[in-house]
C-alpha cells in the first residue's frame, strides 16, 4: 500500500496544488495521500488567510484523504526546521511510504547529494564562517554548498529547491525508510505576484484579494469553488490584518524587559535592540519588516520572530520540541479512505491521535497551571495560542465566527474529491 506524505501550507489551496496530488495519483493510482499541514501562521511568520479547518478541508476536496496539523512550534520556524517537523511527523504514523513535494529540478538526484553533503564537517565549517560574515542562513547556505560543488546558483537559490533539499536532508537523518518523490513545478513560480489562469501562486491569490473588491472572475480560474466561495466569505467578513500584529508587538514590548526578551526563540545577536528602533519610527507591519530587516536577518526571520515574541514561545521549548519530535497527530479534516487510514494509523504510530483538544488540555490547565504542562500539553498550547493569536488580526466585526481549537472537531469532508 502506497501512502504519499505532504507537507503544505495551502494559504490558500488552489489547482496547482490539486495538480500536484494528481501527478502522485499518476505515479501512484491506488495511494493514500495524507498531509501535514501548517495550522493558523505560515512558514514565514503570516497569519493564515483561511483557517486550518476550511484550508484542509479544500485539501481533502482536490486529492487529499487525511490533513492532519503540523504543530506550530514546527510550522513556524525556518525551513530547516519546517522540513524536520513535517518529515518527523510523517515518519510518526508508521505507513508513509513516499514524501511528495515540489522542485524546479528535473532530477532530485543532485538535490539528495546537495542535501548529503550540508551535514558534513567541510560545509558545516564553510556555513558558520559565512553566518559569522553576516549572511542570512538560506544565503550562508547557497554558497557553502556552491564553493566545493558544480552547480548554479540560480538552482540553490530557486524557493522550492531549497525547501527540497531541507526535505531530502531530513529524510535521510529522521526516515531514511521514506523514498522522497520530486513532482516539478510546471507553471507559476513560487511567490509569483501575477495571478495566472489554472496553476498560479498562492501568493498571487492573496495578493489579488486586496483589491477592492477583487477580481473574483480570475480568481475562480485558480481555485476550486469550495475555495472561491470561502475566500468571498472571508473578504466579506475580513481576512487577516498584519498590521494588528504591530500593534500588538508595541504592547508587548512596552511591558516586556529587554533580558526577558533574550530568551525568545530567534533572538541573539542584540537584534532586540533593532527590532525596538524600527518601532519607533514604523508607519505600519510592512514598513517595520522591511527597517528592521538587514542581509543577516530577512524580512521572514523577522516575521517570525514577531509571532514567537507574541507567544513567548522560549529558546529552552525549542529546544525540548526540537529533541524530541512531534507529540500527537491531531487530524483537521479527513474522507472515508482518511478514516480508513486514521483506523490504521492507531495500530502502527505510537503517538496518540487527538480529536479532542480538551482530553488532552483544557483553557483552564493552560492558563493556571502552565509550568505544569507535559510536553505534549505545551506543544498543542502553543497550536491553541497561535489559533487564538490569528483571530486577534481579525476585524472586530469577525469576532462571533471566531473557531478556536477548544470547540472544533476533526471534520469528515463526505463529498467526492473534486475533478481538476
Amino acid at each position: 500500500m502506497a501512502v504519499v506524505g505532504i507537507i503544505a501550507e495551502y494559504n490558500p489551496f488552489h489547482y496547482g496544488h490539486g495538480f500536484q496530488m494528481e501527478a502522485v495519483r499518476r505515479k501512484h493510482p491506488a495511494a493514500y495521500i495524507v498531509i501535514a499541514m501548517s495550522g493558523s501562521f505560515t512558514q514565514r511568520g503570516a497569519p493564515c488567510i483561511l483557517d486550518k479547518w476550511t484550508r484542509a478541508c479544500h485539501a481533502v476536496a482536490g486529492g487529499a484523504d487525511l490533513v492532519l496539523e503540523l504543530p506550530f512550534v514546527y510550522a513556524c520556524r525556518s525551513a530547516q526546521d519546517f522540513a524536520r517537523g513535517g518529515v518527523s511527523l510523517l515518519s510518526c504514523l508508521g505507513i508513509v511510504t513516499h514524501l511528495a513535494f515540489g522542485t524546479e529540478a528535473e532530477d532530485t538526484s543532485l538535490l539528495s547529494e546537495l542535501a548529503a553533503q550540508i551535514d558534513t564537517d567541510p560545509v558545516q565549517m564553510q556555513l558558520r564562517e559565512y553566518l559569522g560574515q553576516g549572511c542570512s542562513y538560506a544565503g550562508a547556505l547557497t554558497r557553502a554548498l556552491m564553493r566545493d560543488t558544480v552547480v548554479s546558483e540560480d538552482l540553490l537559490r530557486a524557493p522550492n529547491n531549497i525547501l527540497a533539499i531541507e526535505y531530502l536532508r531530513a529524510l535521510q537523518s529522521l526516515a531514511p525508510q521514506i523514498l522522497p518523490l520530486g513532482i516539478q513545478r510546471a507553471s507559476a513560480q513560487h511567490g509569483d505576484a501575477q495571478l495566472h489562469a489554472g496553476i498560479t501562486s498562492a501568493s498571487s491569490i492573496r495578493h489579488a484579494l486586496r483589491g477592492e473588491p477583487p477580481s473574483w472572475d480570475r480568481i475562480k480560474k485558480s481555485v476550486l469553488p469550495c475555495t472561491l466561495n470561502d475566500l468571498k466569505e472571508a473578504y466579506m467578513q475580513g481576512v487577516p490584518q498584519e498590521d494588528k500584529l504591530l500593534e500588538l508587538l508595541r504592547y508587548f514590548l512596552l511591558v516586556t524587559d529587554t533580558p526577558a526578551l533574550t530568551e525568545i526563540h530567534g533572538v541573539s545577536e542584540g537584534i532586540e535592540h533593532r527590532l525596538i528602533r524600527s518601532l519607533e519610527t514604523a508607519a505600519d507591519y510592512n514598513d517595520f519588516l522591511a527597517k528592521a530587516s538587514a542581509k543577516r536577518y530577512p524580512q521572514s526571520r523577522i516575521a517570525r520572530l514577531i509571532i514567537h515574541l507574541l507567544l513567548c514561545f522560549k529558546k529552552d521549548y525549542a529546544a525540548e520540541f526540537d529533541a524530541n519530535g512531534t507529540s500527537y497527530l491531531r487530524p483537521l479534516a479527513f474522507n472515508t479512505r482518511g478514516r480508513e487510514l486514521l483506523r490504521t494509523i492507531k495500530g502502527t504510530s505510537p503517538l496518540p491521535i487527538v480529536t479532542h483538544t480538551a482530553d488532552f488540555l483544557t483553557g483552564k490547565l493552560r492558563k493556571k497551571y502552565a509550568a505544569k504542562l507535559s510536553p505534549l500539553q505545551r506543544m498543542l498550547a502553543f497550536d491553541t495560542r497561535a489559533t487564538e493569536l490569528r483571530s486577534l488580526t481579525l476585524p472586530t466585526t469577525h469576532t462571533k465566527y471566531h473557531r478556536t481549537d477548544f470547540i472544533m472537531s476533526p471534520i469528515f469532508f463526505q463529498k467526492e474529491r473534486t475533478e481538476l
